[in-house]
């Protein structure tokens, strides 16, 4: 497998443009971006934080992540806009083991950059760094309210794998059904 590091180096920073026209960065975090991504999960609504798996408004929780850097394990994509974060996106990995094939990804929009196609400009960036680095599959979790996110990660070719009923629990403690679906990066190369 090749670094995530070294294939970050290489496809980073890196100007989308979006259905409107509007030019974005993408790049990897870094530690002194800490700060700027606090505010940008301050201004995600309340009714969408509900659905992260950490409390994101408590500084101290951003703080650890930039701390904590590792590529390897998890490569944190900014999408920036006149030096304001827009978006946050996430391709987790496992070194080794059973899973070490399959990666992990997280995405959180702005809600002004919602359906302008950028969560999608995302998670194809993470679909070819996945490419690069070797990795078979990825799958993403989420709630089985978040229909639109659903709708999003299917129209990327994203394949509906689970829904567990009751499986996980908001922020504010009440249960929803988990969605998992899957994404095969190596497509009908097993098939040779």
């Amino acid at each position: 497998m090749r670094r995530i590091e070294d294939i970050a180096r290489t496809m980073f920073p890196k100007t989308v443009t979006l259905k409107d026209g509007t030019p974005v960065i993408l790049r990897p975090m870094v530690k002194e971006d800490a700060g700027n991504l606090f505010e940008f999960f301050k201004r995600v609504p309340p009714e969408d934080r509900v659905f992260f798996k950490e409390d994101v408004t408590r500084r101290d929780v951003i703080d650890a992540w930039a701390r904590a850097l590792d590529y390897e394990k998890i490569l944190p994509l900014l999408a920036e806009v006149d030096g304001r974060i827009v978006a946050d996106a996430t391709l987790h990995r496992r070194a080794f083991g059973w899973m070490s094939h399959v990666g992990r990804l997280r995405v959180a929009t702005a809600e002004d950059f919602r359906h302008r196609g950028l969560g999608s400009k995302l998670v194809e960036a993470l679909i070819q760094v996945s490419r690069e680095a070797d990795l078979e599959k990825l799958d993403v979790g989420v709630m089985a309210d978040q229909v639109v996110a659903i709708r999003a990660f299917q129209k990327l070719g994203f394949e509906r794998a689970a829904r567990l009923a009751e499986h996980v629990k908001d922020m504010v403690g009440r249960r929803h059904d988990f969605v998992v679906l899957v994404y095969d990066l190596k497509g009908d190369e097993d098939l040779y």
